[in-house]
């Protein structure tokens, strides 16, 4: 007996969409860096930390562009991969350190069908790729000036030097996709000028 032409759809959709986040996901377990996983670990804490300085000193509007990109619930891990191809309008919000939080202007991104991630546009930029740690989708990449050529995460050296020349730092954060069209990159305790960097994304 044949299906519906209604169910046929749903089941190519779902079919699609299992495809290609079986080819977003790659295991990230084994590539991440010990000091990039403590880091990692540590965003609840940090996250506590700077979030509670910023709502208490922070300017106004600053704060909503935070409170903004901080809402939502992530999306299921399949669903999420399945959405992020493509290029995104990227926002960097520096919190901790000298400054309780700094909202930069917006920047280009693009995440590719295989998970790849590179920040376009800025003189701050990073690349590397999206990927899975147990059931989170996870950030590991590289940081660096524009117009240097970064090594590739896994090519870092073992001690990591934020004041050497060329500057380049490993980048490590917790990727949540909220919406097609809203996602964020948390990424706690980096090596340079703050102590949570949330990069978030829109389209």
């Amino acid at each position: 007996m044949r299906k519906p032409a209604r169910l046929e759809a749903a089941l190519v959709a779902a079919l699609l969409i299992a495809t290609q986040a079986g080819a977003f996901q790659p295991d990230l377990t084994q590539d991440i860096r010990p000091d990039d996983t403590a880091r990692l670990e540590s965003l609840n804490q940090t996250a506590g930390l700077t979030l509670r300085r910023a709502i208490a000193v922070a300017d106004a509007a600053d704060l909503d562009v935070l409170m903004q990109g901080l809402s939502g619930a992530p999306l299921p891990l399949g669903e999420a991969t399945s959405v992020l191809p493509g290029d995104w309008s990227c926002q960097m919000l520096k919190l901790g350190h000298d400054l309780p939080l700094v909202v930069y202007a917006p920047f280009t991104c693009r995440i590719t069908d295989d998970g790849r991630f590179e920040k376009l546009t800025g003189s701050q930029r990073s690349k590397g790729r999206i990927g899975v740690i147990g059931d989170d989708l996870v950030y590991l990449g590289t940081a660096y000036v524009a117009g240097d050529t970064p090594p590739d995460y896994a090519d870092l050296p073992e001690q990591v030097d934020p004041t050497a020349m060329p500057q380049v730092v490993p980048d490590v954060g917790l990727v949540e996709v909220t919406s097609p069209d809203t996602a964020r990159i948390l990424m706690p305790l980096p090596h340079l000028e703050s102590d949570l960097n949330i990069l978030l994304l829109s389209r």
